[in-house]
């Protein structure tokens, strides 16, 4: 009499439905990721601190509250503070710009100036808060 021994029966698993999850949840963390840095801006948080008027101070670009812009203290229009930035640009690369805006203004209206500072060439823009010394 021969014994054989019985083997006993593996259980198989299947792993088909598990790599579909897997994929499933590969591509949407690689899609959540893509998006959660679609819109972000660099730029400079504002200080609070006193410009000083000397040749090394930041120009202040104030954008007021009807809209219209003031150039280092005297009222221009935005083409007026494109031509200046770029001649200052020119001579000085380094100099430094603050947007400031007035209470009740617009993001939108404040970043617009942001940019035109950009575009006129000057790379050292940040924006300012308002507060007493905003008066200039």
């Amino acid at each position: 009499m021969i014994f054989r021994r019985k083997r006993p029966d593996i259980a198989l698993l299947n792993v088909t439905p598990l790599i579909d999850v897997v994929f499933i949840l590969l591509v949407f963390f690689m899609l959540t990721t893509n998006f959660a840095r679609f819109r972000l801006i660099g730029i400079d948080t504002p200080q609070e601190r006193e410009v000083l008027q000397d040749a090394t101070a930041a120009i202040v670009i104030k954008v007021n509250e009807d809209g219209t812009l003031a150039y280092d203290g005297k009222p221009a229009s935005a083409g007026d503070v494109a031509r200046e930035v770029e001649a200052l640009v020119a001579v000085d690369p380094g100099r430094t710009f603050l947007v400031r805006p007035e209470d009740g203004v617009t993001i939108q209206e404040a970043v617009d100036a942001f940019q035109l500072a950009r575009d006129a060439g000057a790379y050292a823009v940040s924006f300012a808060t308002t507060g007493e010394e905003a008066g200039r």
